[in-house]
C-alpha cells in the first residue's frame, strides 16, 4: 500500500487482492479441498507483485485508525471512484486488527494519500454505449430507495440489478457493488461508534449512477452476451483455475470474498450463482 501510494493508486489493488485469499482461508468460506489451490494463488500473487522494499515496523502510531476512519466519515457521502477509499480502508484496518504488525506513521500517510488520490479521481467511470463516462451524480435524480444497509439489502441489489452485457464488461460496476456494499458493512460492524452509517450513501449513490446510465445506453435490450456464460462458483475448482490463469488485477478475488462472505452474514445457502457469473 506505501508503494501504491508513491507511484499508482491502482496497484493497491493487489495488496487488497493478497488480503482477499487470506481472509477466504481464515474464515473457511469455501471447501477444505480448495485450501491447496487457495494457497497457491496466494503465493504466485506476492511473488509476482513484490515489495521493493519492506515494511518498516518502527513505532505504532497511536492515531492511526481514528485518522483513517475520521477521513472516510468526511468524504463518505460522496461516491468515489467505485468505492475503493471504503474498500482500502476496510482490507487495510482488518489486516492489522487480526495481526501484530504495527501501523506506522508510514502507512498512515500512504493510506491518506490513497484516499484523498481517490476522492480527487471523482466517482469512477461508467462504460455507455462503448465509451468511458464519468457521471457526476450531483447532476442526476436520486432513483435508489435509501435503507438501512444489511448483507440481505446488499446482495438484492446486485442480484436484481439488470445491465446490459456489453456495459458490464466495459466497467465491472457489479462486482464493485459487491466488494463496497461488503466493505462498508465490515467496517461497520467493528467500528460502530464513528459515524460510519452514513457511508452507506454512498453505495446507494452509485446505484442511482448506473440507473441513469442504463437511460443512456443504445443497446438496452442487450442483456445476454453473445454467447453462453458458463456457472461460475467460487466453490469449486474451475473458478479459481480461471482466475489463476487471470485474476484480472485480482479481482476475482476480492469478488469471491465479498459474495461467499455477504451470504455467510445474510445467513444465505449458496446455491445459484447465475448472478454471480454476471461479473466475470
Amino acid at each position: 500500500m506505501i508503494e501504491s501510494s508513491q507511484t499508482n493508486i491502482w496497484e493497491g489493488h493487489w495488496a487488497c487482492a493478497v488480503l482477499a485469499l487470506i481472509g477466504v482461508l481464515e474464515e473457511n468460506l469455501v471447501p477444505g479441498t480448495l485450501e491447496a489451490t487457495i494457497r497457491k494463488h496466494l503465493e504466485k500473487t506476492v511473488e509476482e507483485h513484490p515489495n521493493d522494499k519492506q515494511y518498516r515496523a518502527h513505532k505504532e502510531y497511536a492515531g492511526f485508525r481514528n485518522g483513517i476512519l475520521s477521513l472516510l466519515v468526511k468524504k463518505d457521502q460522496s461516491c468515489h471512484a467505485l468505492g475503493h477509499d471504503v474498500i482500502y480502508a476496510y482490507y487495510m484496518l482488518a489486516a492489522l486488527s487480526r495481526s501484530e504488525v504495527p501501523a506506522t506513521v508510514e502507512l498512515y500517510n500512504a493510506m491518506t494519500a490513497l484516499l484523498e488520490g481517490f476522492a480527487a479521481s471523482g466517482p469512477g467511470y461508467v462504460t455507455i454505449n462503448g465509451n468511458n463516462i464519468v457521471i457526476d451524480p450531483e447532476d442526476i435524480p436520486v432513483t435508489t430507495t435509501r435503507v438501512q444497509l444489511t448483507p440481505a439489502v446488499v446482495l438484492d441489489l446486485f442480484h436484481n440489478f439488470q445491465r446490459p452485457y456489453q456495459m458490464e464488461k466495459g466497467d465491472m460496476q457489479l462486482g464493485h457493488l459487491l466488494t463496497h456494499g461488503h466493505s462498508i458493512l465490515e467496517l461497520k460492524q467493528v467500528f460502530r461508534d464513528h459515524g460510519l452509517v452514513q457511508s452507506e450513501t454512498s453505495l446507494f449513490t452509485r446505484v442511482d449512477i448506473l440507473v441513469y446510465a442504463n437511460g443512456l445506453e443504445k443497446n438496452p435490450t442487450e442483456y445476454d452476451p453473445p454467447f453462453k456464460i458458463p456457472m461460475s462458483s467460487p466453490l469449486e475448482q474451475p473458478y479459481w483455475e480461471q482466475a489463476f490463469a487471470d485474476s484480472r488485477h485480482g479481482h476475482y478475488y476480492k469478488y469471491a470474498y465479498s459474495y461467499l462472505k455477504l451470504n455467510r452474514m445474510a445467513g444465505r445457502n449458496l446455491s445459484d450463482f447465475g448472478s454471480f457469473s454476471r461479473i466475470l
